[in-house]
């Protein structure tokens, strides 16, 4: 060994106050003393004078710490001298002239000092040989020794063994790329890689531009030669477009024109009309009336929906009302519960607390009374001091010494025995009282279990009832849901029916007769109703399910229109007397009785086409099928007039036949025609009244059933249901809260029982703890009882001449009952003491039992319940009386709504009473008028047509033949004037917002515009419209058969311009994709070569770094199988030891993986690090950190307490390894187990001076001793 530690200096280090020497250290030194001593602090100053970089592993927070505390100056140092053996040659002479040096052998021993110091600011400094110099030349030369080059592997702390073992595979890699200088390369490695992965994508990316480049430039030639072509197909297009946009503005202007002129017919027409008619001021003034009074009638139904949904929601604050009450009542019925039982409670712990207060005071009357008469028993007999002289007394002291001087070691067993009797009798003790509260624990365990049972059976019951309750509501609610369905429905249906009757009364458009002789009419009809059996007109009796035959029936029928059918003819001569009786205009009876009608023909449903018997178009009851078959007999109805022609007169065998047509002409067998369009119109408004009456009828029956109760019981429904789905959703919140209470007390039924099960285990356990002592009680007992003899006859022969003396038979026997008298009475005493205290136990506990419920709280809580319970009946009272009010003010808005609608029925009787214009009239002036605005209107679709048109052309770019109007106003000339439409009427063009509908300014009937106008208008011109387009024009199937041929080449241009998809900025783009080209080609190449370069630099690194991990791990692994087997090696004669081996996780890059440490100790099987025990780990982690030294080797090795988690035979392998290595390396140890200290060289030890506060030093030289 060349080098080691001689000796280290302390100077007010830590516990170490002054200057303390420890040394000469030898190869194998151990350092041993107490806890507490200063061994750590010897560690830490090793520590601090050898391991610079290190300063985490000394304990303190900064460098003042680690001086002593009771040092006069505030500094400290370490010092640590190096002895270094080297052959005597005259250059090393004279290298070391500064040094200390003595001969040994053929060479010398040189000693170099290191010192590091702190001074009272904190400041560290460092010395070599008594010389400062700073920290690199410091760390320089403890190199030169190997120490603190890399890692500090030559000072292993306290409990760092066993976290050595327990590294993580990283871990363990880390530590290896220390010790191999590995992990130096590191930020070298990942430099050079992550610019070998940039290198490589920019590769990657480069690659990738040049093969878009390539394919773009071969895109874009094709791309170029399809533009050229495209743009042929495209010009054809708006040719074609163009002309198809003047040929459909051709037509529209000549439509446009031809309407124009009609209109102007149509408004001379209604012009004249309009001046023949006069307004009536009056039924003006009753129909503002009739709106007004509409409205106010309209208001007052919002009002009464208001007043329901305004009841609905009092009556649910109600209902929520009654709930919160009926739910305050249920807490203050539980509350009251409570309250009764706590005192209930409170009574019975009352007289328990009573019971154990007069028990403690007669305990305490005891115990003054065992005092007292203790006392007088002291005073009353006669002790041995009171027998003897002073003389004797000293003289039996004397004796007494020598007894027991020569009895010590029998009283020493003695009194073990004592203290081991003592201890189980104290055991015995705690196991009574141990097994009293266990069985006082498991009395209330069963009593809790009784209870909660109780409670889980109350809980059932509760669930159940709950349950019912929940069955009993949700059938309820259904029943409800039902009930209010049908309801909502039938107002759904009922506001359809309305909305329908409404529409088909807007449709009819029906304007009732209401002239003198109409109103007669319909009195006298009714009259007639009323007193005979008259069953009606038949255009009342009959209906006609299709419109279409509306007029044809109406002609068919003729006079018959508003014919009476009576049942017999007495009925009509009764109806014709009573009409004369009360002069009422004549009409037309039916009896069933006595009128024949023909029936039809089967054949006659055979000719085809069109035509059928009029009878099969109407609907009427069978029974009156017979004045049905008078009024229409064999009449036929054809669509048009050609084929009614053809069937009334041309049959082959000359018959003829009366037939009607669809437009109300007719025409008879002797071969007239009649037909008029407006009196037919006029009649056929026949059919639609009566339809009128009854959809007023219906309409006013369904006014009255929504303003009726039909909304008030829906509203009460949805409250009761609401009122249900709220208490439903209570119910269940309850069952939620008692099903949680029933679970939580069923797991609570459970734990009790586990806890009785625990219990009566426990108190089985006890009890033999209890046997087990009093069985030992009796061998303290026999073991006293001997020991006692021998004691008495060693006092016996002692005390023999003395006793004969002093004249007492037994001295010895005198003084033994003074003592069993004082042991029986402080035994008597501490027993007593132990009860009074047990009482005042159980009356504190008592007192907490009574303090953990307030009753006061419960009755406070009782009361703000009743005053809450008031409060709610106080407000269900006020509410009653304002849902009350409020269903009386309802009924009161319901009546007025009511008296509102029978006026406003009166009002609208007197307005058709009142009208006095003619329908006839009425209807020429309304005909006037639709055809003035549909005339207006199919001129504004035309306008809006070329409107729409000039927009198409304007938003797909279509150029058309446009020109401002001339500023003199030349008239647009005509169709019928030029002989051709040159130009359109004058027109606004839009230009970027769509621009509105024309409107009557473009009229040529309006004066005329001014110039600013006219300049801002345009044409279109077509007089360069060639003549077959304008032909094209002339009428709807030559327009659409033109739109057809444009529309399908449009198609096929479309069709080819869209397979040709091309790229219109393909010839702009050829010259830049052939830039692109060249260039990706040059960063390609450029990215190549930087990938080169790149791969080279970290294949460098990459190899160096594996190589030196490599080197170390390859080392390791070879020393640490052996270093284990002989750490595991057996003593025995046959050899048994363990093996320990490393493996790699990432064999090509070690370094980027984890390293697996593996150790199988003797006789034992594979199995992984943590399951093995400590002793085993520490060993696998020794035989690590010897390998890990052997590769990095240091003349020293310095270990703290590593052998403490080892048993005997671990240690003293542990000790045989250290003695055979200890000649390479120095080895200084902190232990505490002699199985190690033993065999070292030098046994340093610490102990603690206390009264000067400081930790001293003992040295032994252990060499001449043997092993």
């Amino acid at each position: 060994m060349l080098s080691h530690i001689d000796r280290v200096e302390l100077y007010n280090f830590k516990s170490y106050a002054g200057n303390v020497t420890i040394g000469p250290l030898k190869d194998f030194t151990c350092i041993v003393g107490p806890n507490g001593a200063g061994k750590s602090n010897l560690m830490d100053a090793l520590c601090f004078v050898l391991s610079p970089s290190a300063t985490t592993t000394l304990r303190g927070k900064d460098a003042t710490d680690l001086i002593h505390r009771g040092a006069q100056r505030k500094e400290c140092a370490v010092t640590a001298v190096f002895c270094h053996t080297t052959p005597i040659s005259p250059a090393a002479a004279a290298a070391a002239a500064t040094a200390t040096t003595t001969a040994a052998g053929q060479g010398r021993d040189t000693e170099i000092s290191f010192t590091r110091a702190v001074d009272q600011r904190g400041k560290i400094t460092h010395k070599i040989n008594g010389e400062p110099v700073d920290d690199r030349k410091y760390l320089a030369a403890m190199s030169k020794f190997n120490v603190g080059t890399r890692v500090n592997n030559f000072l292993v702390f306290q409990h760092e063994v066993e976290a050595i073992a327990q590294k993580k595979a990283r871990e363990l890699t880390d530590l290896l790329e220390q010790v191999s200088g590995s992990a130096e390369l590191r930020e070298e490695y990942n430099r050079c890689k992550k610019a070998h992965e940039l290198a490589n994508q920019e590769l990657t990316t480069a690659s990738a531009e040049k093969r878009d480049a390539v394919v773009a430039l071969n895109q874009m030639r094709l791309h170029k030669k399809e533009a050229e072509k495209y743009e042929e197909v495209l010009r054809r297009i708006g040719e074609e477009r163009r002309d198809e946009a003047l040929v459909q503005l051709f037509y529209v202007e000549s439509n446009l024109e031809r309407q124009k002129q009609e209109l102007h017919t149509f408004t001379e027409k209604l012009t004249a009309l309009e001046k023949s008619i006069a307004s009536d001021e009056d039924i003006r003034k009753m129909k503002r009336e009739y709106a007004e009074k509409h409205k106010t009638y309209l208001e007052e139904l919002k009002k009464i929906r208001k007043e329901a949904d305004t009841l609905r929601e009092k009556h649910n604050t109600l209902e929520r009302i009654k709930v919160s009450l009926n739910h305050l009542k249920r807490q203050h019925e539980v509350k009251r519960h409570g309250l009764d039982n706590l005192m209930k409670t409170e009574n019975v712990q009352s007289r328990e607390v009573q019971r154990i207060e007069e028990q403690l005071q007669q305990q305490k009357a005891i115990l003054m009374a065992f005092d007292e008469r203790c006392k007088k028993e002291d005073e009353e007999h006669t002790t041995l001091s009171g027998s003897l002289t002073a003389e004797q007394l000293s003289e039996y002291r004397q004796l007494r010494k020598e007894a027991e001087c020569e009895t010590v070691v029998l009283r020493q067993q003695m009194e073990r025995i004592r203290r081991q009797q003592h201890s189980l009798v104290e055991g015995q003790k705690q196991c009574t009282i141990a097994i009293e509260n266990v069985r006082s624990q498991k009395q209330e365990l069963q009593q809790g279990v009784q209870r909660s049972n109780e409670r889980v059976a109350e809980l059932k019951n509760r669930m159940n009832d709950l349950q019912d309750t929940v069955q009993e509501l949700t059938s309820n609610i259904s029943q409800k849901r039902a009930d209010l369905s049908q309801k909502e429905k039938r107002n759904r249906e009922r506001e359809v029916e309305l909305a329908r009757i409404q529409e088909q009364l807007h449709e009819l458009r029906f304007i009732k007769e209401n002239d003198k002789h109409g109103s007669r009419m319909a009195g006298a009809l009714q009259a007639l109703r009323a007193l005979y059996g008259v069953r009606g007109r038949l255009v009342d009796l009959c209906t006609i399910p299709n419109d279409k035959y509306r007029h044809a029936v109406t002609v068919a029928l003729g006079k018959n229109l508003e014919a009476v059918v009576v049942d017999t003819t007495e009925t009509a001569i009764s109806c014709v007397r009573y009409l004369k009786e009360q002069r009422l205009p004549p009409m037309t009876f039916l009896p069933l009785d006595s009128v024949k009608g023909k029936e039809v023909n089967d054949r006659l449903r055979t000719f085809g086409g069109t035509c059928k018997p009029v009878v099969d178009v109407i609907r009427y009851d069978t029974a009156i099928e017979t004045a049905v078959q008078y009024a229409l007999g064999q009449t036929l109805v054809c669509n048009g007039m050609a084929e009614a022609k053809h069937v009334a007169y041309g049959s082959e065998d000359g018959e003829r036949f009366k037939v009607v047509t669809v437009d109300g002409s007719v025409l008879m067998r002797n071969g007239a025609v009649q037909g008029g369009l407006a009196s037919i119109q006029s009649r056929a408004r026949k059919w639609d009244e009566k339809k009128y009456e009854d959809l007023r009828a219906a309409r006013d029956r369904l006014l009255n059933d929504a303003a009726g109760g039909s909304e008030a019981e829906m509203a009460r429904t949805q409250c009761e249901l609401r009122d249900m789905e709220a208490r439903l959703e209570f119910t269940h919140g309850r069952i939620k809260v008692i099903a949680a209470e029933l679970q939580a007390t069923e797991q609570k039924v459970s734990n009790m029982n586990r806890e009785m099960k625990n219990q009566e285990n426990e108190e089985r356990t006890i009890e033999k703890r209890h046997s087990t002592y009093e069985s030992e009680l009796r061998r303290c007992l026999h073991e006293l009882q001997e020991k006692h003899g021998s004691i008495m006859q060693v006092e016996e022969r002692i005390f023999s001449e003395f006793q004969r003396r002093v004249n007492i038979p037994n001295i010895l026997e005198l003084e033994s009952h003074e003592a069993q008298i004082l042991r029986e009475r402080a035994e008597k005493r501490q027993q007593m003491q132990l009860l009074v205290h047990k009482l005042e136990i159980s009356l504190e506990a008592e007192h907490k039992r009574i303090g953990m419920q307030s009753i006061e709280d419960l009755r406070g809580a009782c009361v703000r319940l009743e005053e809450e319970i008031q409060q709610c009946e106080r407000d269900l009272a006020a509410y009653s009386e304002i849902v009350k009010t409020a269903e009386k003010k309802q009924s009161q808005s319901r009546d007025s709504v009511s008296e509102a609608k029978v006026q406003l029925d009166l009002l609208e009787a007197d307005i058709r009473q009142q009208s006095r214009t003619s329908e006839q009239e009425l209807g020429k002036l309304a005909q006037a008028r639709r055809g003035v605005t549909a005339l207006q209107a199919a001129c504004d679709t035309l306008r809006l047509q070329r409107m729409n048109i000039l927009r198409r052309c304007q938003m797909e770019e279509i150029v058309l033949p446009l020109k401002p109007v001339e500023a003199r106003g030349v008239k647009r000339s005509r169709a019928a004037e030029s002989g051709a439409l040159t130009q359109s009427e004058p027109f606004v063009l839009p230009e970027d917002a769509p621009a509105a509908a024309p409107t009557k300014q473009s009229q040529p009937s309006q004066p005329h515009r001014s110039v600013a106008t006219r300049e801002a208008q345009v044409v279109v011109d077509f007089s360069d419209l060639p003549e077959p387009l304008k032909e094209a024009a002339s009428d709807r199937t030559h327009l659409a058969a033109y739109k057809q041929r444009t529309e399908t080449l449009l198609e096929n241009l479309q069709r080819a311009a869209e397979s040709l998809a091309p790229n219109l900025k393909a010839a702009s783009r050829f010259a830049g994709s052939e830039d692109r080209l060249g260039s990706s080609s040059a960063h390609l190449e450029e990215a190549r070569e930087k990938v080169n370069k790149a791969y080279s630099e970290f294949s460098k690194v990459k190899e160096l770094r594996t190589q030196r991990f490599m080197e170390t791990f390859e080392k390791i692994a070879e020393n640490v199988d052996r270093v284990y087997r002989e750490l595991t090696l057996s003593t025995r004669a046959h050899a048994v030891h363990g093996s320990a081996y490393l493996s790699l996780e990432n064999v090509e890059e070690p370094y980027l993986a984890g390293t697996r440490y593996h150790a199988t100790p003797p006789l034992k099987r594979y199995m992984p690090m943590e399951l093995l025990s400590g002793g085993e780990r520490s060993m696998a982690a020794l035989a690590l950190l010897f390998a890990v030294h052997a590769v990095s080797p240091t003349p020293f090795f310095v270990l703290d307490e590593v052998d403490a988690a080892l048993d005997a035979g671990n240690v003293e392998k542990l000790a045989n390894y250290m003695r055979k290595n200890c000649n390479t390396t120095q080895f200084i140890v902190i232990s505490l187990k002699d199985q190690l200290y033993h065999v070292a060289d030098l046994l340093v030890g610490v102990l603690k001076n206390k009264q000067k506060e400081t930790s001293s030093i003992l040295t032994m030289d252990l060499r001449g001793y043997p092993f």
